[in-house]
């Protein structure tokens, strides 16, 4: 269990104020968000249901002591701890913030050991009312069973007959949080409404259905067998997705992702709902608005192992697929300074060596130009009126490795294995169409993140700072 930072909201028009107890909040762990109106914390408690809300109640007769009843009412399944900021506030104020639905009072200026002991007490009293909560068996919202309503009907159901069969089924609506933020969250928890008549009506009497949280709902299936329930589930999504729902005044359409699973006479519900979970979870991965079981699940999981067994993932890899395309070749009586300046002017460190039939005979290197060039800077006179001009031909390297377009990878990774050369050629009918480079072929192991290729040095707003070598990655 992932534990979860309480969420604070705060509201105060002394945005001083808002940045110091935001700075010491988050050095105790809490989620702060911000507000200078009540406006703009209702809009706040829309978008993320707040733990706490701690209001600042130094404005002119005293306009947002209703805040709180609104922040509630946006969020019904779970308590919001409230906290009136005040200063030597008189009896009829304290009236008047109870009765608006304050919790706990705040001195003003906050003293910051109080605001810890306060919001220690409100975590005990949130923790409380989710305790009574689990103990309603009743969804507050939606009006249907909830959780605890639902462990105790699957326990009923899984130690009585033995004859009936029962599947847990979890329906999750497909991007509810998209939905419900174009929708406002009293057109949101209207749609929830409706949708759970509408799986009620589903139900039957048969069917036992309850709301686990916003946008997921459970259903207790009692069917004869593995395909009488997977239908069931089934012309369940179908029937969702085609029902029109009317949201203040607009037609509203959902569709809802299922995750089916046995139950085991006198199974343990949780075991039950992990299963559930997991078929859910690749039903979303799947595409969403689908049905997975838990059968699916274990023939998907032993699929997988088969493919990924061995290097199977890719035995269909060829050379052509992992090898970086060559931009230029080199023609043989290339001149070392005509090849220094276009591999330099195309940010490339390799070019293959080309006869004039096109023909794979040799690599040439930025570095091997480079190494020439300062061992001969300039060219030397034959005493005949010609010049000795230094070419590709003369420092190439001719032992230089070549696999075909269509060698498996397995050749590629064995071959850089067991020798030290860092490059290959591949070649099609001994033409060359592009190079693999053993750092290269290992990074395809690494995980990309959004600064992998990003520059390592200020731009100077050139054409030059466009390119973006992958091999300058690796190295």
């Amino acid at each position: 269990m992932n534990p979860r930072p309480f969420q604070i909201l705060i509201l105060s028009a002394n945005r001083v104020q808002l940045r110091r107890l935001s700075k010491f909040l988050d050095v105790f762990g809490y989620e702060v968000r911000q507000a200078a109106s009540a406006p703009e914390a209702i809009a706040a408690a829309e978008a993320a249901r707040p733990d706490f809300l701690i209001v600042d109640g130094s404005q002119p007769k005293g306009a947002d002591l209703g805040l709180c009843r609104t922040v509630r009412r946006l969020w019904p399944q779970c308590y919001v701890y409230s906290l009136l900021m005040s200063q030597l506030a008189e009896v009829s104020d304290v009236t008047a913030a109870l009765e608006a639905g304050f919790d706990d009072f705040l001195a003003s200026p906050v003293v910051f050991g109080e605001l810890l002991a306060r919001l220690r007490v409100g975590a005990r009293f949130i923790e409380f009312e989710r305790r009574i909560g689990e103990h309603s068996e009743s969804d507050p919202l939606t009006g249907l069973a909830d959780r605890a309503a639902l462990k105790r009907e699957l326990n009923r159901r899984s130690t009585g007959s033995k004859e009936a069969i029962v599947w847990l089924a979890l329906v999750d609506l497909d991007d509810f949080s998209r939905v419900a933020a174009r929708l406002g969250r009293s057109g949101a928890q209207d749609l929830l409404r409706q949708i759970g008549q509408n799986l009620r009506e589903e139900a039957g009497e048969i069917n036992f259905v309850a709301g686990l949280s916003e946008g997921r709902f459970a259903m207790l299936v009692t069917a004869s067998g593995n395909n009488s329930a997977a239908g069931w589930s089934q012309a369940l999504l179908a029937g969702l997705a085609e029902t029109d729902f009317q949201v203040a005044g607009n037609t509203q359409k959902v569709t809802a992702s299922c995750g089916l699973t046995k139950v085991t006479a006198g199974e343990n519900y949780d075991a039950v709902e992990s299963r559930s979970l997991r078929a859910l979870s690749l039903a979303k991965i799947s595409g969403r608005n689908c049905l997975v079981t838990s059968d699916d699940v274990d023939r998907d999981a032993a699929e997988w192992a088969e493919q990924a067994a061995d290097g199977k993932l890719f035995q269909t890899t060829l050379a052509r697929d992992v090898m970086h395309f060559c931009p230029m070749v080199m023609h043989l009586d290339e001149t070392l300074e005509q090849s220094h300046w276009l591999l330099s002017q195309q940010g490339l460190e390799h070019a293959p060596v080309v006869d004039s039939e096109k023909r794979l005979v040799g690599l040439i290197s930025l570095d091997q130009i480079t190494a020439a060039q300062l061992r001969s800077p300039r060219p030397r006179t034959d005493g005949i009126g010609g010049s000795s001009v230094r070419l590709v031909r003369h420092v190439m390297n001719k032992e230089v490795a070549r696999f075909d377009v269509d060698s498996p990878l397995a050749d590629l990774i064995e071959y850089f294995t067991g020798e030290s050369s860092s490059v290959v050629v591949i070649v099609r009918d001994r033409e060359p169409l592009g190079l693999v480079y053993c750092h290269l072929l290992a990074s395809l192991n690494e995980r990309l993140n959004a600064d992998y290729f990003a520059a390592h040095q200020t731009s100077s707003f050139g054409s030059a700072d466009l390119l973006v070598p992958d091999t300058a990655v690796a190295e």
